[in-house]
């Protein structure tokens, strides 16, 4: 019998091993869903909830902005955020402060296209134009280039640009929230919330399909240190202001939100403390803004080194073999036979 059971496993594991491989292979080769299609978007969700369940709060509040876009169809989102930095107020130099206020407008237009424009207090900015697959960048006071595609991220940007209400809800640890009650808001029906305190998800932590990771010596430098103190460290003690949402689709459309957090000092520096004021305002829902692709600036020429090394090197396809080396007079004496004597 026990040989029977051994025989019998035998068998089943390259069965169970095909089976992975074939479901491995389909998920390689399955079609890509269109750029925009995103299953989650077409998800119902109470507007009045958010309150009593974390997880619809969660979700409302982190929504990406390739979900609100499917949910809502064109609009035009604009957000500020504030914060100052205060490291170590209560030292003799009065401690270092570093403050910036950043505007950015979202523009989201027909199909797939839509334009971000960043700008802060500094006089630093960018603008992103993405038109019918094709992405064109500049600088706050510089001229449109055409980027190419498989080098930048124009999906990324726009999430980053307008992260506001899920980065300010993260740090507080969840938004504690209470309902306000309906009013309109663009012609729109909206839940109004007030937010009464943080820390309604404490334990919650992060969900990504990413590995952990692997820090040389399994150690990080100082810099990253500090940047994970942030995120890991961090403790909110106050949160208030307010947040909508919209009735029909579920997704917010503003806030107005304003906290303090802190990072204890380790005994080896002194504590932080981080101010943030973020406002977001969602309007002209379902206006077209008529996006076009901006006059752009030839690609900026480039050494050839650069733009195409493996030619450089004449290792590329179709790249010329290199010259041969002319022996030197020194290596032909050598090379000459001994005079026989």
């Amino acid at each position: 019998m026990r040989h029977l059971l051994l025989a019998t496993a035998v068998l089943l594991a390259p069965a169970c091993k095909r089976s992975e491989d074939e479901a491995a292979r389909a998920r390689m080769f399955s079609p890509e869903q269109p750029v925009g299609d995103l299953p989650q978007a077409k998800e119902q969700l109470d507007a009045s909830r958010l309150a009593e369940d974390s997880k619809i709060a969660r979700r409302v509040l982190h929504m990406p902005r390739a979900e609100i876009k499917q949910r809502i169809g064109l609009h035009r989102a604009q957000q500020r955020v504030q914060f100052a930095w205060f490291r170590g107020p209560g030292l003799p130099d009065g401690g270092s402060e570093v403050s910036l206020a950043e505007d950015a407008t979202l523009l989201e237009a027909p199909s797939d296209d839509f334009s971000v424009r960043l700008v802060n207090d500094h006089n630093q900015g960018f603008e992103l134009v993405w038109v019918k697959g094709e992405a064109f960048v500049r600088s706050l006071y510089g001229s449109f280039h055409k980027r190419r595609t498989d080098r930048t991220d124009p999906g990324r940007i726009r999430e980053q640009a307008l992260s506001g209400l899920a980065t300010f809800d993260r740090l507080a640890r969840g938004l504690k929230l209470r309902n306000a009650g309906e009013s309109t808001s663009d012609g729109r029906r909206v839940v109004r919330y007030a937010v009464t305190g943080f820390g309604a998800r404490a334990g919650e932590k992060e969900e990504t399909d990413l590995l952990p990771p692997h820090y040389p010596e399994n150690r990080t430098d100082p810099d990253t240190a500090r940047r994970l103190d942030l995120w890991e460290k961090e403790e909110p003690t106050s949160a208030s202001g307010t947040v909508v949402v919209d009735v029909q689709s579920g997704v917010p459309l503003g806030c107005d939100l304003r906290g303090h957090f802190k990072v204890a000092g380790d005994g080896s520096g002194p504590a932080a403390e981080l101010s943030l004021h973020s406002v977001l305002v969602t309007s002209a829902i379902g206006k077209d803004p008529k996006l076009k692709a901006p006059e752009a600036e030839p690609e900026i020429s480039v050494p050839h080194a650069v733009k195409d090394p493996l030619r450089f090197l004449r290792k590329g396809p179709g790249a010329a073999p290199p010259p041969a080396e002319e022996p030197d007079e020194d290596d032909e004496e050598e090379a000459a036979p001994a005079p026989q004597r």
